[in-house]
């Protein structure tokens, strides 16, 4: 009997590399309706078009992720054609593995991955929440599915998963994960409101999670300022082995941005360059506090900006920090900073309460040791209350004392 195709793996087209034409991800998979070979091109994630990249080198990169997430999706059961279809071949066991997956798709219990993926799309989704906290929801959720496939819960109904299983993956949580309180309670309460939607669905009379083991870990997860010193020796290894990190961290120095969403969304033309006008715009959507706001742009930092980066030369719609070490399309990942400035504060032997968040607390505290009138650092900031500012600049060190230890008269 001669096999048939039913699946082409995701590949790219590059047109020869001629990027005067249209790249894209080509797909093939065989229609259970009409038993022919159907192509499908892909071009776009993350509302980034393969053609919006003006370079060989980024669009392959791109693409290599484009790929890495469609391969992604057909292991969970996925086809271009509808995650309806309940068509199984006759000869399925004939085929390769990717035939079995489609049949797993059709076969498969409500279980795990199911009722996530659905909670996540009608009720996380539909919340309008930033995107970081939907991101955090998917992370939690993915550890604890880990867990699950460890178990071998993650292919049973989710009836399955009672509260003597729920129960020991909070103990290993406080145990093997060590997770402070906060973030453990965390967990706790996007799970329950996970069981809860299931319930609310039928899927399972009660919710599991509750009787959970106490958890009184507590960490000191505060970012402390930088010492003088220790700034110096920090940014002089971050310039001499990564420029990106050493930019990023300078913005937080000079302008009090939030390494969140504020600099990881920051692009050139949110900054004006005019000498003497210089300024950073933070856009609402970016920002903690719902306004838009400008930051001063310090001359030693534009000074910088312009003769090591030249970023004033940049497409205005590229993100200041790139995904691929310089300004470009796709901004960097969420964690990406955080992982490299704490490589560099491991191999210089320094505190862990030094943070890639230290460098804001770190500018802040300067300026104002410098008598910068704390109505300028609340603006700077980003405060909308001065109130928060002081309290802000004391957690840090900074309080009326300084004059005390300046002028105290001798005897």
């Amino acid at each position: 009997m001669r096999r048939k195709k039913i699946f082409i793996p995701p590949a790219l087209k590059s047109r020869k590399g001629d990027l005067s034409k249209r790249w894209y991800v080509e797909l093939s998979q065989r229609d259970p309706a009409t038993d022919k070979m159907v192509r499908k091109r892909f071009e776009v994630m993350d509302d980034v078009n393969i053609n919006d990249l003006s370079a060989a080198e980024e669009r392959k990169r791109f693409t290599e992720k484009l790929i890495n997430n469609l391969n992604g999706q057909l292991d969970k059961g996925w086809t271009i054609f509808s995650d309806t279809s309940r068509a199984v071949y006759q000869d399925q066991l004939q085929y390769a593995t990717e035939a079995i997956i489609f049949k797993k798709m059709v076969e498969s219990n409500a279980n795990y991955a199911y009722w996530s993926s659905r909670y996540i799309t009608e009720v996380i989704e539909q919340k309008d929440l930033e995107k970081e906290s939907v991101d955090d929801y998917r992370t939690q959720f993915r550890i604890f599915g880990q867990w699950l496939t460890a178990k071998k819960y993650d292919k049973l109904d989710i009836v399955a998963i009672d509260n003597a299983a729920v129960a020991s993956f909070f103990t290993y949580l406080k145990e093997e994960r060590n997770l402070s309180k906060h973030t453990y309670l965390g967990y706790a309460n996007r799970i329950s409101g996970m069981f809860d939607f299931v319930k609310s669905q039928k899927g399972i009379a009660e919710n599991p999670v509750h009787s959970l083991p106490a958890n009184r870990n507590i960490k000191d997860v505060g970012a402390e300022r930088i010492r003088k010193n220790d700034l110096e020796k920090m940014m002089h290894l971050m310039d001499a082995e990564d420029r990106q990190l050493a930019l990023a961290c300078r913005f937080e120095y000079y302008c009090g941005l939030r390494p969140g969403q504020e600099l990881r969304f920051l692009k050139i033309g949110d900054i004006d360059f005019r000498r003497g006008y210089s300024k950073v715009r933070v856009i609402v959507e970016n920002s903690k506090v719902d306004r838009r706001r400008e930051v001063t742009l310090p001359d030693a930092f534009l000074d910088y900006l312009l003769s090591e980066w030249r970023l004033d030369a940049y497409n205005r719609n590229f993100y200041v920090i790139g995904k691929y070490r310089e300004p470009g399309l796709l901004p960097i990942g969420k964690n990406t900073m955080r992982y490299r400035f704490n490589k560099i504060r491991e191999k210089l032997g320094m505190p862990l309460d030094y943070k890639y968040y230290s460098m804001k607390h770190t500018g802040a505290t300067t300026i104002a040791e410098q008598g910068e009138p704390i109505i300028n650092i609340r603006d700077h900031l980003g405060h909308t209350d001065i109130r928060t500012t002081e309290i802000y600049l004391k957690r840090h060190g900074v309080n009326e004392t300084r004059h005390i230890r300046s002028n105290f008269p001798k005897i």
